[in-house]
């Protein structure tokens, strides 16, 4: 795949020119933030069969944001450490200790 190109605006108004990373890296923001308004709409929502809209909406919406990730971390884009298998028991006791 070659690489993509273009020209964009920074948050100044300045001309700049944005690569592949930039523009995914965009891109998954972008979905953090509907992530956000999504999950905010659907808990506020009183109306049952909107609600149920909503949290599909906010289902797909994270399935996209993780496909942007997956892509991401795949490149070397979002690098992240992996946690121990003792440090993953670890967390999902203390969130079932919450509940």
């Amino acid at each position: 795949m070659t690489p993509c190109t273009v020209s964009c605006k920074t948050e100044k108004g300045e001309s700049a020119m944005c690569n592949d990373q930039i523009i995914i890296t965009n891109a998954l923001n972008t979905q953090k933030h509907l992530t956000s308004l999504y999950n905010t709409a659907a808990g506020e929502c009183c109306h049952n069969p909107l609600r149920s809209a909503m949290m599909e909406l906010l289902r797909d919406e994270h399935e996209i944001q993780n496909d942007i990730f997956t892509g991401m971390n795949s490149r070397g884009w979002y690098p992240v450490q992996q946690a121990s298998s003792q440090a993953v028991q670890q967390a999902i006791a203390e969130l079932n200790s919450q509940n």
